[in-house]
């Protein structure tokens, strides 16, 4: 009869059993099986004897979710029980927890089972008992036992059994006998062992070893395992940790000895370490170590990865789970990649796995005396992040706190294991190879999965095959032994010794960076005096670096250089330069930036990160967090000294980035400072870019030709533009002329691509040209400039004048009016026809119209217009439409808005009638006369922009009045923010002297010397920090209230940037005008348009 199981007995229970009836013991999984066919034929065969008892072991299977037709046999049976009452005893048996699922299959099986019997596990007394008829029984009286059976070593032996009492799958008899098997098989192991020493033996005594194992301080030294832990490369913390342990399992065998319960204790444990570090080495010697000392019955080492736990569908992942748990009973069970088990999909935990670790949970006990060892293995910050997001359960099972941690292997212990895998592999190197393996190895430390061992043994292989490749040409018989040099390891191994030469080479292509290849010619001396002092150069040798400068200065292209610099000095594990934006560290949501900002920064581990237009970080909230994250980071120990990190921007907006946040500025500070290049430094930048295609222009060489004058004129003229590119300019002008000197040659094929000077000098000019067209400049030209003046610019200024050219003069520009196009000779000296009649009401002026739009087939038909501005004054009667206005159109190959020449086809603003004109009409493409601008004398407004002909005083007046109080308004928002910064400031140095306050009176409570004056000073200390709070909590409202102001101003800001780019997109003031607010809508700072509030929406 099997124990600890619980018993049903179903229907009457008759006082007296007759022995004619037969007891029928049946199988659950044969009757499943059978069904209701197997069912019946129970019946039939204990009926066929009289009746008597059926008994059903492990009843539960029944209603298995596997056994489809056991529920159809459980249902007859509970009709047969109504049926042979009186005739047969139904016993269904089975484990408590089971069999309560069991009795919920049918709501009649409660009513029908009116008795149950439920057998408790067996106490101590009782299994020594046990023990005592086990062992009478099995040796027939003989067996005799250090300190009798009832003795402390059997007690001791019995109650690590009964430690497992209450447990599922507890097996009270059975694990008795399984205990007992194993005591027996440590007895013939010693008999043995005794019989080959030649002892003398006694086959009938059982010795205390025999019963509870040998002492846990003999078995350590004499333990191979254990040896081979000891003698493994580095891991001092794990040997460390593993000592500790085994130190507490020698306790607890001399607490036992002295009959005290022994110190709780797991053998599950967490190993947290990389790759390479030794994990499932050490969980195999580990293993093997706890059944050298008996806490285990098996030993056997079984690895697993989370994947073999997940199931395929719903439920098996559970079965799967509990038949791993099942098997390696005695043995120990290691996870690999344990972390897998947790890992979110969008942001939810994959149930799969969740079902993993719960069931690891319900399974694993992690109590003394379990017969199990299970060990999780994985990265550190991966492990903890697991333990901090899953069942809670977890870390009861498995102490996280008390983990085994493997730290990486540091220089002289990769060394060490260079050698111990070279004499392992009977293979060689000199002293210069294994010096040039250690560098390498220590440049790789800085990359991300850096694999320790592993990672040596990789290199070992590329130099067997570099080595293989050098020996090719000597016959194999003539081969020695495998000695590897410095070049099989690093093809490239002296680049230290010759980082100078290289450095000076590498910087050649540019011009004008002797400074910068001066610092770092520094540290690399700086390096190399370290190194062989045996000093850590990193902590020395700046690896973030602010470079500010204008655009075309090189930032981008002298942090790849710098790439190059720290991983010839030894720095970086890769040249390579990890190149994004700002907008690549700022997240789209909350919570999203600190993860994106710590993956850029993964992805650039051992590399340069350059963070270009990195003053963007000063603006948003979530910029804001980008940068705490990246001051958090770069104090990370992971990143720490592990790559350079290179912000780069404009000056001005670089320095406002640095004084947002002051640890970014202590973090970053080294600056390197790059100024816009001379036109002589350009010149040696565009012949450095011709000779790279073999076009020679001698010019360029020659400073004192009136050629390289002209070309270094033009140059200077460009870098005084705003849009000037530095190099990036220089750059399109070398490929522009490659170009033309190479489209020549298509015409001469076979000979050498040439250039003149007077070539040079036009390419350059063009393209002059173009940039100053891109900022509404007129051309340069050889022909008189364009009649029609420069639009002013969106800034509310007007543009430069068009530089002199030879023979004119600015100022003579400036004050003379310029002159109209002709046509022809005749047509410039016709005289001006008399305007046409006005065709609507002189009070009401026509509107311009928008760009690209048609001109109106009259009033009626118009699709849109725009309607008058307010109060119309009376003096806009004089003003006569003639037309309705039309923007010029550009010229090809040019920007929309820049101004074009003066072309027949171009429509100038509408003439003021009455107003000073000396411009002759000139005929529009309808044939009706037009007349061109002349220079305005119109007043113009504080900001410089000229006031548009014909608007009345008062609305000129009313529009100044509302540019005046934009302007206030602004002027009164910053000195807000400025109050507000200020009471911020005040509060925060009231609080800090609150808390130097605080702090003096707890040294003068130390110093009191009676108790009264101890409690007059507690007194005044409490209410210092009364007030401290208070400054706090005035300092945290400032704080916020700042925060809104400067939320707020911002939306402003931007809601103001869209409304006037809408205006602009509108195409109404074809001056491109700013747009200044009004009462009930917008009006172009000239005066004349307007755009109503509800246009606009």
């Amino acid at each position: 009869m099997a124990f600890s199981k619980s018993f049903f007995v179903l229907g009457p229970v008759w006082p007296t059993y007759s022995p004619t009836r037969s007891d029928a013991e049946h199988s659950t999984r044969r009757g499943a099986h059978d069904g209701v066919a197997g069912a019946k034929k129970l019946i039939a065969d204990a009926m066929a004897v009289g009746g008597g008892a059926i008994f059903i072991d492990e009843a539960y299977q029944l209603v298995s979710e596997h056994q489809h037709t056991g529920g159809q046999a459980l249902d007859f049976l509970l009709a047969e029980m109504e049926n042979q009452v009186g005739t047969l005893v139904f016993i269904l048996a089975g484990y408590s927890k089971q069999m309560e699922k069991f009795f919920e299959h049918n709501p009649g099986l409660p009513s029908r089972v009116p008795y149950s019997l439920k057998f408790a596990d067996y106490t101590d007394a009782e299994l020594l008992t046990m023990l005592e008829a086990l062992v009478e029984k099995r040796y027939s009286g003989q067996m005799k036992v250090e300190d009798g059976i009832r003795g402390l070593y059997a007690r001791i032996a019995v109650r690590r059994l009964g430690r497992g009492r209450g447990r599922e799958g507890f097996g009270n008899a059975r694990a008795l006998q399984n205990m007992f098997s194993r005591v027996a098989q440590r007895l013939a192991e010693r008999l043995q062992n005794e019989r080959k020493q030649g002892w003398p033996t006694d086959d009938f005594f059982i010795f205390k070893e025999d019963f509870i194992g040998p002492d846990p301080s003999q078995v350590l030294p004499q333990c191979a395992p254990w040896e081979k832990l000891q003698k493994m490369i580095g891991l001092d913390s794990v040997k460390d940790s593993v000592r500790n342990f085994f130190d507490i399992v020698d306790t607890n065998y001399h607490r036992e000895l002295q009959e005290k319960e022994p110190l709780a204790m797991s053998l599950n444990r967490v190993f947290l370490g990389s790759l390479g570090t030794g994990k499932t080495t050490v969980a195999k010697l580990y293993g093997q170590i706890l059944t050298e000392l008996g806490l285990l019955s098996n030993g056997e080492v079984v690895v697993k990865n989370p994947s073999d736990f997940v199931g395929a569908y719903l439920g098996h992942t559970e079965k799967n789970t509990k038949a791993i748990l099942d098997s390696t009973v005695g043995k120990v069970l290691v996870i690999d990649e344990a972390y897998m088990l947790y890992s979110k999909n969008s942001g939810h935990q994959d149930s799969f796995k969740t079902t993993v670790i719960d069931t690891l949970v319900a399974e694993i006990q992690s109590v003394p005396g379990e017969d199990r060892c299970v060990l999780l293995l994985g990265y550190k910050e991966q492990m903890e992040d697991m333990f901090q997001n899953v069942n809670p359960g977890l870390a009861r099972r498995f102490a996280i706190e008390n983990a085994f941690t493997f730290e990486d292997f540091t220089e002289s212990q990769l060394r060490e294991i260079l050698d111990f895998k070279l004499k392992d592999q009977d293979l060689g190197a000199t002293d210069s190879a294994k010096q040039v393996a250690s560098d390498l190895l220590n440049r790789a430390k800085n990359r991300p999965n850096f694999g320790n061992a592993g990672e040596v043994e990789n290199m070992l292989g590329l130099a067997k095959a570099r080595y293989q490749k050098r020996q090719a040409s000597v016959p194999p018989d003539q081969r020695s032994d495998v000695i590897f040099e410095a070049e099989d390891f690093d093809p490239d191994w002296e680049r230290d010794r010759n980082s100078a030469a290289n450095l000076t080479k590498l910087f050649e292509d540019l011009v004008g960076c002797d400074d910068i290849v001066k610092k770092l010619g520094d540290y690399q001396k700086i390096a190399r005096a370290m190194k062989s002092s045996g000093v850590d150069m990193r902590k020395q040798i700046p690896t973030s670096f602010i470079f500010k400068g204008p655009p075309g200065t090189g930032k981008t292209t002298i942090a790849r250089k710098f790439g190059q610099v720290y991983y010839d000095t030894g720095f970086l594990s890769s040249s390579d330069l990890i190149e994004c934006s700002a907008s690549d560290l700022v997240g789209q949501y909350v919570g999203h930036t600190g993860p994106k900002t710590k993956k850029l920064f993964e992805k650039a581990l051992g590399k340069v990160l350059f963070v270009d237009e990195a003053y963007r970080l000063s603006n948003g909230h979530f910029a804001q967090e980008a940068i705490d994250e990246v001051v958090g980071l770069m104090t990370n120990e992971k990143f720490m000294n592990k790559m350079v990190i290179v912000f780069a921007g404009y000056e001005k907006e670089m320095n406002a980035l640095l004084s947002v946040n002051p640890g970014l500025a202590s973090r970053f500070s080294e600056e390197i400072t790059l100024t816009n290049m001379t036109a002589a430094k350009c010149l040696q930048v565009l012949d450095k870019e011709l000779q790279k295609t073999q076009i020679i222009l001698s010019e360029l060489a020659d400073t004192s030709s009136s050629a390289y004058s002209e070309m270094e004129s033009i140059i200077d003229r460009m870098s005084r533009l705003s849009n000037w590119g530095n190099a990036r300019d220089v750059k399109t002008i070398a490929q522009r002329l490659t170009h033309h000197a190479f489209n020549a040659l298509a015409n001469t094929p076979g000979s050498a691509p040439s250039l003149t000077a007077d070539e040079a000098i036009a390419v350059m000019k063009d393209l002059l040209n173009q940039q100053r067209q891109r900022l509404n400049i007129p051309r340069i030209a050889t022909s008189p400039p364009s009649s029609i003046p420069p639009m002013a610019s969106s800034s509310n200024s007007a543009p430069p004048p068009p530089p002199s050219q030879s023979g004119s003069s600015s100022a003579t520009n400036k004050s003379r009016p310029p002159k109209p196009p002709s046509q022809n000779s005749s047509s410039s000296k016709r005289a001006p026809p008399k305007p046409p009649p006005p065709s609507g009401p002189p009070s009401t002026p026509s509107r311009p119209r928008p760009p690209n739009k048609p001109p109106s087939q009259g009033s009626a038909s118009s699709s849109k217009k725009y309607p008058p501005p307010p109060s119309a004054p009376s003096s806009a009667a004089n003003i006569t439409p003639k037309f309705t206005p039309r923007r010029p159109k550009p010229p090809k190959n040019s920007q929309q808005g820049s101004p074009a020449p003066s072309s027949s086809g171009s429509l100038p603003p509408p003439s003021i009638s009455g107003s000073q004109s000396s411009a002759p009409p000139t005929p529009d493409p309808r044939g009706k006369a037009k007349r061109l601008p002349t220079q305005s004398t119109q007043p113009r407004s504080a900001n410089g922009v000229q006031r548009d002909p014909g608007i009345a005083d008062a609305i000129w007046r009313r529009l100044e009045a509302d540019k005046a109080a934009a302007l206030e308004a602004q002027r009164k928002a910053i000195e807000e923010v400025k109050r507000r910064e200020a009471e911020l400031s005040s509060a925060a140095a009231m609080q800090r002297a609150a808390e130097a306050a605080g702090r003096a009176l707890a040294e003068q409570i130390q110093r009191a010397r009676d108790q009264a004056e101890q409690e007059e000073l507690m007194r005044q200390k409490e209410a210092i920090q009364r007030r401290a709070a208070e400054m706090q909590a005035a300092m945290e409202r400032a704080a916020a209230a700042l925060v809104r102001m400067r939320q707020e101003q911002e939306r402003k800001k931007r809601e103001e940037e869209r409304i006037q780019q809408k205006l602009r997109n509108l195409g109404v003031c074809v001056q491109g005008y700013a747009w200044i607010k009004q009462a009930s809508g917008y009006r172009c700072a000239g005066g004349y348009h307007f755009i109503s509030d509800s246009q606009l929406r």
